[in-house]
């Protein structure tokens, strides 16, 4: 541009911004499938809030039906050129607009009947998703909707059936995401994926009964929590009654006045067996409720069933008597649990040792999971040394396994058809010494497997040892020799 131009004399292409950089291209069905299943289960979430109404079972299977035509063919199209899955998003896209129009405008309250339209629209509109521009759309509307049905007036505790799962694979599918284009196999990222979520909810247990935490945070039936109402109100038709009385037809499931305590958020008195007692009579009623499905009372029925054992043993471990009848502690029958400050003590005592253990048993755990594939190599080469003296040829066969193993957990697999020669022999970035020494277990192994040399002791011990060698250097074992 010379002195004399001006800004506005530039062309108007040259003025224009850049056009934004495309989303990156999911590579994986399997995203799609773990996006698609928590979207159900928040779908399934959705229809439970109007469990009373006899329509739960119907509605889960429309619900089942639309998730199956939108992302399994999502799933399907990836792989095709683009623009496959064009019609069908059309087509169930104008019957969604139809269903959200009617009957969803008159069966539903104006943020339930965003809600549904979103279902309807993401589901139909997953049957073209490419990109992940795409699927955090899509995640977004399942968390969007699950703070709805969370805070919803008719939810309650049993609704962690759903959000459950639902969360569960949400996580998952973004573990999938994250692990999209590393050369791992399908087994180790499942694997990896579901190790992960288990030591978080292992952790959310530890916390859950150790940890102190507000009330509000009991979602009506945890102890010590307290049940608050949800953001939406209860309409008109639902406010009858006394405090305390559920709104069901059938006296079923627990109301907003039957969380872990009583006058807002102040607990009841009492210790922790009361206050799981009370839990497990809100569980009770929840099972005692016809609209629940019936699996799901089975399950709450059989879960009781084992609190209530793990209850009567710690009751009788503190030396705590409990009334006649078993049924737990309720609010009322706080008066008739005898507790003396040396149990009390006692109690405090084996709580906090319970406390110690769990953590010991976490990070175990979490020790266990780190190293889970030095424990294996370790196992099986401890195993191969038995076995040299009484079978050397099962004792190479083992380490030969080993070695397999530690070069899938460097991200080479054995191709479909490849020999052992050609897997181990196209590993690359091993460092000289390490190079050396699975070169020699290599020749050792293939000239007693195919070339007739007799499978000894001594042979077998010296394989073990090149594999031991190997290993330790690829896992990182001894960094100053792994250069």
């Amino acid at each position: 541009m010379t002195p004399g131009d001006t800004p506005w004399a530039l062309p108007i292409a040259a003025r224009r911004p850049s056009a934004p950089a495309p989303s990156p291209a999911l590579q994986s069905r399997g995203v799609i499938v773990f996006v698609g299943l928590s979207y159900l289960f928040i779908a399934f979430a959705f229809s439970y809030l109007d469990r009373r109404f006899r329509g739960f079972g119907f509605e889960s299977l429309l619900w089942l039906v639309w998730a199956l035509l939108g992302f399994g063919a999502g799933a399907i199209h990836l792989k095709r050129p683009e623009g496959a899955g064009r019609t069908q998003w059309r087509v169930l896209g104008l019957l969604g607009f139809v269903l959200a129009l009617f009957p969803g405008v008159a069966l539903y309250a104006f943020p339930r009947w965003v809600c549904v339209a979103l279902l309807i629209v993401m589901g139909a509109r997953a049957a073209t998703m490419r990109t992940r521009r795409d699927f955090y759309l899509t995640l977004t509307v399942v968390f969007a909707v699950s703070f709805m049905v969370a805070t919803h007036y008719n939810a309650d505790w049993s609704l962690w059936f759903y959000l459950g799962p639902a969360w569960l694979f949400g996580a998952l599918a973004l573990a999938w995401l994250h692990a999209e284009g590393v050369a791992i196999s399908r087994a180790t990222k499942l694997s990896m994926a579901i190790g992960f979520v288990g030591l978080s909810f292992l952790l959310a247990s530890m916390l859950f009964l150790f940890a102190p935490r507000p009330p509000v945070l009991g979602f009506g039936f945890l102890p010590p929590g307290a049940d608050v109402p949800g953001l939406f109100d209860k309409p008109a038709g639902d406010a009858g009654g006394a405090a305390g009385q559920s709104s069901r037809p059938d006296g079923g499931g627990a109301g907003p006045a039957q969380g872990g305590s009583e006058g807002g958020a102040t607990p009841q008195p009492g210790g922790l067996a009361q206050q799981w007692g009370r839990m497990l009579d809100h569980m009770r009623e929840a099972a005692r409720d016809r609209s629940v499905p019936q699996w799901q009372r089975s399950v709450i029925q059989g879960a009781v069933g084992v609190a209530q054992g793990w209850l009567d043993r710690l009751a009788s471990t503190h030396g705590t008597t409990r009334p006649a009848g078993g049924a737990g502690t309720g609010a009322g029958e706080g008066a008739g649990t005898l507790e003396s400050p040396a149990t009390t003590g006692a109690a405090r005592r084996l709580s906090l040792l319970d406390l110690l253990l769990w953590v010991a048993l976490f990070l175990v755990a979490v020790l266990l999971f780190r190293y889970r594939y030095r424990i294996g190599l370790a196992a099986a080469l401890s195993v191969s040394w038995l076995l040299a003296r009484p079978f050397p040829a099962q004792s190479m066969q083992l380490s030969a396994r080993a070695m397999t193993w530690c070069l899938r957990v460097r991200g080479h697999p054995p191709l479909p058809g490849q020999s052992v020669r050609e897997h181990w022999s196209s590993f690359e970035g091993a460092a000289p010494l390490a190079g050396q020494w699975l070169g020699y277990a290599l020749e050792c192994y293939c000239a007693t497997r195919f070339g007739g040399v007799p499978a000894t002791r001594q042979r077998a011990l010296h394989m073990r040892q090149a594999v031991q060698g190997t290993c330790d250097l690829l896992m990182g074992a001894m960094p100053e020799l792994g250069r």
